[in-house]
């Protein structure tokens, strides 16, 4: 359900499935897939590296998280030029960044290197967030939910499959370091798939268009309107109760379970497996009211924070509810306030709205996983983790109350 001053704010010249267009989408789609198996191997890898350079539980935990500096960072200014010099070139761009710095993490001499990597590995990863999100939601603006459900899905396969592959490669090898090389190596394979099959024509929709009007008052359609910020406070406690969670459940499953390290692969895994439900949940989104859809989101993450820190014992169960968290973060929360903020401001500001997603996002994120740490420090893992996914995610369910109803 769109309210009209949402209706308005779309561009004139997006695009219908089409053979091509889905071929497009596809390639769009892969670049997000490497992005994920990045971001999602180091979780796996975190015990080892913990172990070459004798880091502390809080300097682990840190360092898990602290690539969403460099995302949060980026994703407001990467957003800016994604709307100023063209969202083909800030993905290019990104896409180069993240292999790059992706593959020199395994050449970290210690602490202080490896983690700048990290943050710079991080920074690639936002811009492309922002020029992505942007060029996907205005390209295919009717289905918008959808489109920006497939590039989540997308992650989903990257962060099930890139665990699995990461272990294996450190398993095989027994050095960490390889799995770093291999994925960094393929992201700039995929960089030259994109830059010859996808189309600036496709990347651009609506970057160029006249700011619109509200129908009913004649005013222009404001970028800080009531739906943007309430958005952008639900993406703020989402990225930081889930981002700290990420971080750390491989150790929380090692240390209070003591599970193997396949099985710790595996649960981890389940939690992107449950991101391919992001074009289904996308096609709810676009066809509901996207703020009871969120509502929804919310409170299945609360539960499933409960679940696996309080009630889970038995690994049957930690393998389902990673999974339907997966499901209501990617699939429901993820996607459907990312197409919300992109609905609420003009076309041609879509990269900002993108930026600021991604901003609202990961900022918070970077410091999750040092909060993580710090109260299981305290209070240990089971009230730690009640608290970063029950507790926070009550300030997304806030920020929708506040919103208003769709027709407001």
């Amino acid at each position: 359900m769109t309210t009209p001053e949402l209706a308005v704010a779309t561009p004139r010249h997006a695009s219908p499935w089409t053979v091509r267009t889905l071929l497009i989408l596809l390639v769009l789609d892969l670049t997000y897939l490497v992005n994920a198996m990045d971001r999602q191997v180091f979780a796996i890898l975190l015990p080892d590296i913990k172990q070459a350079y004798l880091l502390t539980g809080t300097q682990a935990g840190t360092l898990s998280t602290i690539f969403t500096l460099g995302m949060g960072l980026a994703g407001i200014p990467a957003g800016y030029l994604a709307d100023r010099i063209g969202r083909k070139r800030v993905i290019i761009a990104s896409l180069l960044l993240f292999s790059i710095t992706c593959a020199l993490q395994a050449t970290a001499h210690g602490l202080v290197d490896l983690t700048a990597w990290r943050i710079l590995s991080g920074v690639g990863e936002g811009a492309q967030n922002a020029a992505l999100y942007a060029a996907v939601g205005a390209y295919f603006h009717r289905n918008r939910a959808v489109a920006i459900g497939s590039i989540n899905a997308a992650f989903g396969l990257g962060a099930f499959a890139g665990p699995l592959w990461g272990g294996a490669l450190l398993s095989s090898t027994g050095n960490w370091r390889v799995p770093l090389l291999v994925f960094g190596g393929l992201g700039l394979v995929i960089l030259v798939v994109m830059a010859f099959t996808v189309p600036r024509s496709a990347t651009e929709t609506g970057r160029q268009e006249a700011p619109r009007e509200l129908p009913t008052t004649g005013r222009e359609i404001r970028f800080f309107n009531r739906r943007v910020v309430c958005c952008a406070i639900a993406t703020l406690a989402a990225g930081f109760s889930i981002y700290g969670y990420l971080g750390l459940y491989p150790t929380y499953l090692r240390d209070a379970h003591g599970y193997s390290g396949s099985q710790i692969s595996v649960a981890a895994g389940m939690f992107g497996l449950g991101a391919l439900t992001s074009v289904f949940c996308g096609m709810f989104a676009d066809r509901l009211d996207q703020r009871l859809v969120n509502v929804a989101g919310f409170a299945a993450i609360a539960g499933c924070g409960a679940g696996i820190f309080a009630f889970a014992d038995a690994y049957p169960a930690q393998l389902v509810l990673s999974l339907v968290l997966g499901i209501a973060f990617t699939g429901i929360v993820y996607t459907n306030t990312n197409a919300l903020m992109q609905r609420s401001v003009p076309a041609a500001k879509a990269g900002r709205a993108s930026g600021l997603f991604v901003a609202a996002m990961y900022l918070p994120a970077s410091v999750s996983g040092y909060f993580f740490a710090a109260v299981k420090s305290g209070l240990g893992w089971h009230t730690a983790g009640v608290i970063q996914l029950c507790a926070i995610p009550v300030v997304g369910l806030v920020a929708m109350a506040a919103m208003g109803t769709a027709r407001d």
